[in-house]
């Protein structure tokens, strides 16, 4: 399997900037996918701990959509990181599933793998998300 992170806008509140997404993430020993509410402060918040990675000012950044728990809706994060010198990132995919089971118990937490460039791409096309429009779709590792 091809390591790719997907993320898909399915819902948009008509209101204010309220949002629901679907992530899919593959790795070559895992396929998972969940939905998560978002909005435009937690896209900004992505772009800019990407824009801070992808330039050098930090080493390693975390985001997290959502809180982690029973109590609230699914809660996914990404970990960005780099693999060695040669420019290959590592992503750590958390995702909790909603399948019917407590959050807390059914989670999965994986690598996908990418380099510098794939990564740019992603970050380039993130802000499309706080588009209005239905459907839009964002591939980490789309060639």
């Amino acid at each position: 399997m091809k390591d790719y992170i997907m993320i898909r806008k399915i819902w948009q509140d008509e209101v204010d900037d309220l949002f629901s997404i679907q992530m899919v993430a593959c790795s070559n020993v895992i396929w998972a996918q969940t939905s998560s509410y978002s909005g435009n402060i937690a896209i900004d918040d992505l772009l800019s701990k990407l824009n801070d990675f992808i330039n050098g000012k930090v080493d390693e950044v975390l985001w997290e959509n959502g809180e982690k728990g029973d109590e609230t809706t699914t809660f996914l994060s990404l970990k960005f990181f780099h693999k060695n010198k040669l420019e290959h990132v590592r992503v750590e995919v958390y995702m909790e599933l909603d399948d019917g089971g407590e959050f807390s118990e059914h989670s999965c937490c994986f690598y996908v793998e990418t380099e510098r460039g794939l990564l740019e791409k992603f970050y380039k096309n993130l802000h499309l998300l706080k588009e209005p429009d239905l459907g839009i779709e964002i591939v980490l590792n789309e060639m």
